[in-house]
C-alpha cells in the first residue's frame, strides 16, 4: 500500500513537472526576442536592427519601443543593453526595437576599441537617420505595428532621441535621459570639464585654455574626419564635430510630443546636471507644457550608483511612463527610495 501511493505521488509530480515545463514553452512561444533584419541606407550600407515582440495570439497591433543607448562600439544585444524586454508581465503588449551601430558586433562587450566602420559613420546625425530608416521600412512591413512610436534615450542617445522627436513628427511619447541639453557639449567643456574657472587660476590662464579647446574644436569642425579621434578610440573627430555644437533647447521649443527629461543630480562628469538644469527653464520660459522633469536625488549619470531595489524601480517607472500607464513608487518624489523613518 505504501509503495502504490509513492508511485501515484511520484507520477503525479512527474506530470505537474511536465505540465510546468509546458507552460514555460507556452509563454516563451507567445513572444518573439531578438529577431534580426538586415535592411540598406540609402548610401548602400548595411543596416541591422533587432525587434522583441509578442506574437499576434498575444496582440495583433502594439506599439514599438525604441532603444537609443550612448557612445561607444559596444553591441545591441550585449548583457548591458537588454532593458525593456517585453514579456507577459509588462503592463500592456509592446514590441521593442534596437538599431544596431555600423561596424557593431551585436554582442561586442568591447565599447572602446572600435572598428574603422564604425569611426567612418558613427555621428549623432547618422545614427538619428538610420533609425527614421528603420521607422520608414517598418511602416511599410511591420503588420504588427499600430503606429504607435515610444522613444527612450541615454547619454548620446538622449541626444539622438531628442533629435528623432524633432525630426520624425509621429512619435508619441519620449524619454530623455542623461543628455544635458541646455548648454551645447562645447560648453560642458570649457566651464565645466576642461577650462572650468579654478580658485587662483588668472583671467589669462582660464583664457587661454579655452582658446585653445576652441582652436582644437575648430580643427574638428573644418576636418571632420574619421582617422583621428579625440577622448578615446569611440570618439572620431566626425563625431566631435555632429555633437559639439548640439543645443537641443532650440528645437525642443517647438516639441509637442510628450517627453521625460531624466537626470541624476550627481552628474557632473558625463554631463552636468546644470545643462538639464538650463533646457527646463528655458522651455518654461517658452510656455512648453509638453515635459516633465525628472532629477533623481543621488544618481550619477545612471542608476548603477543607486541602491538595487531603487534601480529597479525607477526603471520601472520609466516604462510605466513610457507606456502611459500609472507610474509607481519609482517615480517622484522618492524614485524607490524608502523614506527614512
Amino acid at each position: 500500500m505504501t509503495y502504490l501511493r509513492l508511485l501515484f505521488f511520484s507520477l503525479a509530480l512527474s506530470a505537474g513537472s511536465v505540465t510546468a515545463a509546458q507552460d514555460v514553452e507556452e509563454v516563451a512561444a507567445e513572444y518573439i526576442h531578438d529577431e534580426q533584419t538586415t535592411i540598406q541606407t540609402i548610401d548602400g550600407r548595411d543596416l541591422t536592427f533587432f525587434i522583441d515582440r509578442p506574437n499576434e495570439a498575444v496582440a495583433e497591433k502594439v506599439p514599438l519601443l525604441v532603444m537609443v543607448d550612448g557612445s561607444g562600439c559596444a553591441g545591441q544585444l550585449r548583457s548591458g543593453m537588454q532593458l525593456f524586454k517585453p514579456g507577459p508581465e509588462s503592463a500592456r503588449p509592446y514590441a521593442r526595437l534596437a538599431v544596431e551601430k555600423p561596424g557593431v558586433d551585436p554582442h561586442e562587450t568591447d565599447n572602446q576599441t572600435c572598428s574603422d566602420e564604425f569611426k567612418k559613420h558613427y555621428t549623432i546625425d547618422n545614427r538619428m537617420l538610420d533609425h527614421l530608416r528603420v521607422f520608414q521600412h517598418l511602416s511599410a512591413n511591420a503588420d504588427w505595428w499600430n503606429g504607435e512610436l515610444l522613444v527612450w534615450g541615454w547619454s548620446d542617445g538622449g541626444d539622438i532621441a531628442a533629435q528623432i522627436v524633432t525630426y520624425y513628427p509621429n512619435v508619441t511619447r519620449a524619454l530623455l535621459g542623461a543628455m544635458g541639453g541646455g548648454y551645447t557639449m562645447a560648453e560642458h567643456f570649457e566651464d565645466f570639464w576642461i577650462c572650468q574657472e579654478k580658485e587662483g587660476q588668472s583671467d589669462e590662464e582660464r583664457q587661454k585654455c579655452v582658446s585653445d579647446l576652441r582652436e582644437l574644436f575648430q580643427k574638428m569642425y573644418d576636418n571632420p574626419t574619421w582617422t583621428e579621434t579625440w577622448s578615446g578610440d569611440a570618439n572620431s573627430w566626425r563625431v566631435w564635430a555632429s555633437r559639439l555644437k548640439s543645443r537641443l533647447s532650440i528645437t525642443l521649443k517647438d516639441n509637442r510630443t510628450p517627453i521625460l527629461i531624466v537626470h541624476g543630480a550627481e552628474d557632473y562628469n558625463n554631463t552636468p546636471v546644470a545643462s538639464a538644469r538650463k533646457l527646463v527653464s528655458e522651455l518654461e520660459k517658452s510656455g512648453n507644457e509638453s515635459f516633465v522633469y525628472w532629477e533623481v536625488p543621488e544618481m550619477l549619470h545612471g542608476w548603477s550608483n543607486l541602491p538595487e531595489d531603487q534601480q529597479l524601480a525607477l526603471k520601472e517607472a520609466m516604462l510605466q511612463w513610457l507606456l502611459d500607464v500609472p507610474v509607481g513608487a519609482g517615480g517622484p518624489p522618492n524614485f524607490g527610495k524608502t523614506p527614512a523613518e
